[in-house]
This record gives structure tokens, C-alpha cells and sequence, in this order.
């Protein structure tokens, strides 16, 4: 019997079509812009997740997530989206009165608990992982001089001195991205206004070494890659302090800040790719 034949018009309307599918899925899945056969650029997806994050922050488990909470003084609770926008939210509230004199005003969460009760630290060089979340504060007092952190990467155990890097509101109007080297010296990454009552969605990237030419940082800033310290490249960095380091949000401030202070936190997660962990 003979193969029925197919009309060769119909072959290149298939082959164009195909062509046409392949190459959107390629630009989708590397989050870029392609364009039509008009000649118009069409805008695609930019937050396509290639595969579940290595944790993500639940708040139907309330603070289970997390490895601990510092309420000093403070609490960490689950709320809706004040917004109304991205449904079940924590909250990290302080009335801002010291408890302790020898501490400062701190509520945070601290590390990642997953989901068969270990814990997700950052400890071995050359690993890569990308941590997503989206912030939004209010209130939130500032005092020029002083500081406020919203977002730690924390060292721990033998030899831990300074975060490597951590989201700072100044009380200049601006958030900023600092990086401590292992010298403690400081260095200014990125900055961007500091606007209450809205959210903040935040990707960092990090390659995890205790050296600062291997290490490195990377940053985006409401779905966008941001210059760090005036350069597009990874930022060079030692990222990994003492045995290992870890996330920690909410709000930690020195004492020439007074006040009641909340942050909100939503779709915190850890993966291996941006694509992985982009709210």
C-alpha cells in the first residue's frame, strides 16, 4: 500500500509552527523577549519556574518554616495580604520598647526548616542558590545616622563577626545592599527609595565561598537584574562567614530608632535558579 501523501504547503505550515513553538519556549524559559513575524517585540514571561524550590515559606505552617524566630520584643504571625493582593502573609511586628538594654529591638525569622525537619544552611563552596521573597513595611521609623536591617545573610558558629550581606533602610529615604568583607570592611552594593505600604519584590543571588574571588552576589529588584556597586557583572564576594550562613528577615535596628516597626514577608523560597524563587 501506498504512504497517502501530504501537500508540501501543509509540511511548511507544520515546520513553521513547530519552529514558531520552539523558539517561544526558549525565550519563556530563559525569561527574554522575542519578536513576531511583524516585527513588534512581544513581551513574555519573565518568572517561569523550571523547577520547585529547595524550600518555601508556608504560612498555613506559621513560623514552622523557619529554623527559629527572634521576637526581642515582638511576635511573628500570619495575616492577609493588607493589600489584598497576595493572600496569606506573615507579619513581624514590634511595639519597639527594649526589653534589654544590653540587646537591641529585633523580631526576625531565622533560616529554613524543610519539610522532612531538617534545615537548608549554606555551608558548602561553590554552591549556588537564589533566594526570592517579597517585602513590604510599614511602619517603619527610621533616624538619619542610624540603621534598620530588613534582610540578613547571617554567619554562624565558630569565627561569626558580621553578616556578609545585609538590606538596610539608612533614614536617608533609601534601602540599600551592603557587603562585609572579611576584613569588616563595608562596601555600598545598591540602593533604591525606600516606599512604604507597597511591596518590594527581591531575588539575591549568591555563590557560596570564603573566597572573596570565587564567592559572588547577584541582585534583582522588582523582577529586574540591578548594578552592584556600578557593574552588571556577579558581584565578587565572600559570601560564606564562619561555618555556614543563612536568611533572616524582618526588622533589627540600632538604638537611635524609635517606635513600633512592622515588616510584611510573602513567597520567601530558596532554589537553584532565579526562575525557581521569583515572587
Amino acid at each position: 500500500m501506498k504512504r497517502a501523501s501530504t501537500s508540501p504547503v501543509l509540511w511548511g505550515v507544520a515546520l513553521l509552527a513547530s519552529a514558531t513553538l520552539a523558539g517561544t519556549w526558549a525565550a519563556t524559559a530563559n525569561g527574554q523577549t522575542t519578536r513576531d513575524t511583524t516585527g513588534h517585540h512581544t513581551p513574555l514571561a519573565t518568572h517561569q519556574h523550571r523547577a520547585a524550590p529547595l524550600w518555601r515559606a508556608d504560612p498555613a505552617k506559621g513560623t514552622k518554616s523557619f529554623e527559629g524566630t527572634e521576637t526581642k520584643p515582638g511576635s511573628v504571625t500570619t495575616v492577609d495580604d493588607p493589600t489584598g493582593r497576595h493572600g496569606a502573609t506573615y507579619a513581624l511586628h514590634t511595639s519597639g520598647d527594649k526589653t534589654d538594654d544590653a540587646e537591641r529591638v529585633r523580631v526576625e525569622t531565622r533560616g529554613h526548616r524543610t519539610g522532612d525537619g531538617g534545615r537548608l544552611r549554606f555551608s558548602k563552596e561553590g554552591d549556588v542558590f537564589y533566594i526570592g521573597w517579597r517585602s513590604m513595611w510599614g511602619p517603619l521609623p527610621t533616624a538619619k545616622g542610624d540603621w534598620v536591617v530588613l534582610w540578613q545573610l547571617k554567619d554562624y558558629g565558630s569565627g561569626a563577626a558580621t553578616p556578609p550581606l545585609s538590606l538596610r533602610a539608612r533614614g536617608d529615604g533609601t534601602v540599600d545592599l551592603d557587603y562585609c568583607d572579611p576584613d569588616l570592611k563595608t562596601t555600598y552594593l545598591w540602593h533604591t527609595d525606600l516606599t512604604l505600604n507597597t511591596w518590594h519584590d527581591f531575588v539575591v543571588g549568591i555563590k557560596v565561598s570564603k573566597d572573596p574571588a570565587k564567592g559572588w552576589v547577584k541582585l534583582w529588584h522588582n523582577g529586574t537584574a540591578q548594578k552592584l556597586a556600578g557593574s552588571t557583572a556577579p558581584y565578587k564576594a565572600a559570601t560564606l562567614r564562619a561555618d555556614w550562613v543563612t536568611d533572616k528577615w524582618g526588622v533589627y535596628r540600632s538604638d537611635g530608632v524609635k517606635g513600633p516597626a512592622t515588616a510584611y514577608l510573602n513567597s520567601a523560597a530558596v532554589g537553584r535558579s532565579y526562575e525557581d524563587v521569583a515572587p
